[in-house]
């Protein structure tokens, strides 16, 4: 059961992920005089809360779009910090299942010193 959460968790990451850099690129793409094709920042917003923010972020280099963007700029990287520290604790608790596991090397402690 355990092998499935961590199974479901990366499907999970990697959907929301990729969903994400299309709602950039379609955003990117868009018509600016044709509001009905373009997508507004709030889904983008929503996407990066939901996890996809790591993609957004490398995706926006990749695109060269909304660098100039101070929001964007600094909470995407911020967002996705977030999300590496929550997935990294739900993996040490096991996701709920079982008991956490001890940190027992500093190698272990790095990652969740900043959570």
């Amino acid at each position: 059961m355990l092998v499935f959460c961590y199974v479901l968790a990366a499907v999970y990451t990697l959907s929301v992920n990729v969903y994400g850099v299309l709602l950039l690129k379609f955003q990117k793409n868009a018509d600016p005089e044709n509001p009905e094709e373009r997508v507004s920042d709030g889904k983008i917003l929503l996407a990066a809360l939901l996890g996809g923010a790591a993609g957004i972020y490398a995706f926006m280099f990749v695109f060269k779009y909304r660098l100039k963007s101070f929001g964007f700029m600094i909470l995407m990287p911020l967002l996705a910090a977030v999300t590496v520290c929550l997935w990294i604790l739900l993996a040490r608790w096991n996701f709920g299942y079982l008991p956490p596991v001890p940190i027992t090397s500093p190698a272990v402690f790095f990652p969740l010193f900043f959570c």
